[in-house]
């Protein structure tokens, strides 16, 4: 038990690496946007590889931080069916959905590795938007499989949460946090 809770911490810490990279790299993005429009504007010449850097910002952005997103439930779904039914019922049903959330981001992650390693193998595959730059296709596509790894490994775990990740509160999941916060500033204002 003690060895899954480390585990547990070190999964845990580099899921918070990882959107901590996302998030400076959001801010980087910022940057470049200013960067390439100032100097754009003004007439004056610019790094391409800054448009490169934004473009594949996206990708990176994307794939580093939604585990994260994931196993904080900050991410956006509703719970309007399982607001509905009765709790045990709701229990099965959430257990299920992120089974089956699970299940997608796992099969996404077979193909999207295979798409990688294809492109990894062909050493004459560059991408063609951006052929000057000499930028190998695989470049773009290693993101997709240890991203949707990371989110099917998450997505499993809330299989086995106390709290099953849908708690019946019609809404999305920012809704539910804000009105446990609140809840919980009542409770501390008695």
């Amino acid at each position: 038990m003690a060895l899954l809770k480390a585990l547990d911490r070190l999964w845990e810490r580099l899921l918070w690496l990882l959107m901590a990279i996302a998030a400076v790299y959001v801010g980087m993005i910022v940057v470049l946007i200013v960067y390439t429009t100032i100097f754009r504007a003004a007439g004056w010449s610019y790094s391409p590889y800054a448009n490169i850097a934004i473009e594949y910002g996206f990708i990176f952005i994307l794939f580093l931080g939604s585990p994260w997103m994931i196993r904080q439930r900050a991410h956006i779904y509703i719970e309007l069916l399982t607001a509905a039914i009765p709790d045990r019922a709701r229990r099965i049903l959430s257990r299920g959905i992120v089974i089956a959330c699970a299940a997608v981001c796992f099969v996404w992650t077979w193909y999207t590795w295979q798409l990688f390693v294809e492109r990894w193998s062909d050493t004459m595959a560059f991408d063609e938007m951006r052929a000057q730059f000499n930028i190998p296709l695989w470049v773009s596509t290693i993101s997709f499989p240890v991203g949707f790894f990371m989110m099917g490994v998450e997505f499993l775990r809330l299989v086995f949460t106390e709290e099953p990740m849908h708690v019946g509160i019609a809404g999305v999941a920012s809704d539910r946090i804000e009105l446990k916060e609140h809840q919980r500033d009542l409770a501390d204002d008695r």
